[in-house]
């Protein structure tokens, strides 16, 4: 299901905007749509990359070599 909305936008942004929508071959409605559906996405796959992280900093791997890196091995490349 889909709802429409209303943003208030100055005319410049709003131009710009069209610009924007017809150089992609599409509509404002389309690009907005878009935009807005692909920033909740980032955010949410962030949101999972971060739990995920903080999941393997509460489990640490354990290091069987206790010996430190040499200045060499510590800037290999």
């Amino acid at each position: 299901m889909t709802s429409n909305i209303t943003l208030r936008l100055d005319d410049k942004t709003l131009n710009r905007i069209r610009h924007l929508a017809v150089d992609r071959n599409t509509s404002v409605s389309a690009w907005v749509s878009d935009l807005v559906t692909r920033t909740v996405n980032e955010l949410d796959e962030f949101a999972l990359a971060r739990e995920r992280a903080l999941a393997f900093m509460s489990d640490p791997v354990a290091i069987t070599d206790a010996t430190p890196l040499t200045r060499e091995q510590a800037h290999e490349r």
